[in-house]
C-alpha cells in the first residue's frame, strides 16, 4: 500500500524516463525499512485480533477459561514477543532506517529531480558558492526554512573582500528570502569603507530551500544518538530546541506501541462473540490503530507548536491507550 501510493504520487517524475524509473525503483526499495517500523504495531495488532477471533469461534477460548487459564497468562506470551518487537523497532529506527531515508532523500533530489548538489555541510554549518560569492549559514531549520546566521563575502578577481553581508535570521515567503537585522559592509585595500544596517533586506541568496535540505537532515533521517548531538549543538548555539525534543522523545515512546497493541488487542479481542463476522473484529483493529495513530499526531503537533511539553507530546497518547486497554481488560466478564 505505502510503495503504491509512493509511486503514484511522484509517477510523473519516475515515468520521465528509463533512467529515473530505475532510480525511483531503487528510491522506494530505499523507503521500505521506514514503513516497516511504520507498520509493524498496526500488523501485530490485527495479527493478535485475528489469533483470538479464531479462538473464539472454534471454542478454544471456552476451553481455556475452564482450565483455569487466567487473561494474564494467556497475554504473557503476546507480551514477550512484543518486548522483542519494542527492541527489534528501535535498533531499526536506530540503525537502518536513518541511512536509507537519507540515501532516498538524495536519489531523488540529486539523481531523478537533478538538483546539483552545490551546498555542502562541514562543522555543523552550510556551505555553498555562487560565482565569486562564498555563502555560510550557521543553522537552517528544515521544519521552518528558516536561516539563522548567514554570512555572504563577496570576492574580487584577486581574492580579495570587497563585500561582506551579515544576517542574523531569514524566512522563505512567496518565493523569495527575507532577511531581518542586516549588516553590509565594503572594503578597500585599506579595510573597511562603509558600513550600514538594514532592518529588511530580500534576495541576499536566491537558492531555493530544498537544495539546503539535500545536506540538512530531518529528525526522521536521524538516530536517536545522533538527534541527541544535534540538539545538544543547538542548544550551546542558542537555537530553540522544543521541536527537536519531541522529535527525540517520540523516537523512544514509538517502539513501545508495539506493547500497547497488546493490551488493545485483547480488550477488543475478548469481547467479540462467535456470532459476528471475523471480518468486523479485523476491521475493529484497524479503526483502534487508525484512532490511535490520529491522536499521536495530534498530540505531536501541539508538541510542535509548544501547546504540549515535548515529554508529554512524545508520550501522553501511549499512556492514555495504554491505560484503556487496561480498564478494558478488567472490565472483561469472565
Amino acid at each position: 500500500m505505502f510503495i503504491t501510493i509512493e509511486f503514484f504520487e511522484h509517477m510523473d517524475v519516475f515515468t520521465a524516463s528509463s533512467r529515473n524509473f530505475v532510480s525511483g525503483a531503487y528510491y522506494i526499495a530505499l523507503r521500505i525499512p521506514y514503513y516497516l517500523n511504520l507498520i509493524l504495531p498496526l500488523s501485530f495488532l490485527i495479527s493478535i485480533l485475528i489469533f483470538l477471533i479464531l479462538m473464539v469461534r472454534n471454542n478454544e477460548m471456552i476451553t481455556i477459561r475452564t482450565s483455569g487459564i487466567s487473561t494474564a497468562s494467556l497475554m504473557k506470551p503476546f507480551v514477550v514477543l512484543s518486548v522483542a518487537l519494542i527492541a527489534f523497532s528501535f535498533v531499526l529506527a536506530e540503525l537502518l532506517v536513518p541511512i536509507t531515508l537519507s540515501t532516498a532523500e538524495y536519489i531523488y533530489r540529486v539523481k531523478i529531480k537533478r538538483e546539483e548538489p552545490s551546498v555542502f555541510f562541514k562543522n555543523d554549518r552550510i556551505w555553498f558558492k555562487r560565482d565569486n560569492t562564498i555563502c555560510n549559514i550557521d543553522f537552517y531549520d528544515v521544519k521552518k526554512d528558516m536561516i539563522r546566521g548567514l554570512t555572504l563575502i563577496e570576492l574580487s578577481k584577486d581574492f580579495s573582500i570587497q563585500k561582506r553581508i551579515d544576517a542574523k535570521t531569514g524566512v522563505w515567503r512567496n518565493g523569495s528570502w527575507i532577511f531581518t537585522d542586516v549588516v553590509e559592509r565594503t572594503f578597500d585595500g585599506n579595510g573597511i569603507k562603509s558600513k550600514k544596517t538594514y532592518t529588511q533586506m530580500n534576495d541576499i541568496i536566491k537558492e531555493h530551500p530544498s537544495i539546503f535540505k539535500v545536506v540538512e537532515k530531518n529528525p526522521e533521517e536521524m538516530g536517536y544518538q545522533e538527534l541527541e548531538k544535534y540538539i545538544k549543538k543547538l542548544k550551546q548555539d542558542g537555537h530553540s530546541i522544543r521541536k527537536y525534543l519531541v522529535d527525540l522523545y517520540n523516537k523512544v515512546s514509538s517502539p513501545f506501541v508495539n506493547l500497547i497493541m497488546v493490551f488493545a488487542a485483547f480488550s477488543v479481542g475478548l469481547r467479540y462473540s462467535k456470532t459476528k463476522h471475523i471480518s468486523k473484529g479485523i476491521f475493529s483493529g484497524i479503526s483502534v490503530g487508525i484512532i490511535y495513530w490520529f491522536f499521536h499526531s495530534v498530540c505531536l503537533s501541539f508538541g510542535y507548536s509548544e501547546i504540549f511539553p515535548p515529554l508529554f507530546a512524545a508520550w501522553f497518547s501511549n499512556l492514555l491507550f495504554l491505560s484503556m486497554g487496561i480498564i478494558g481488560i478488567v472490565t472483561l466478564r469472565t
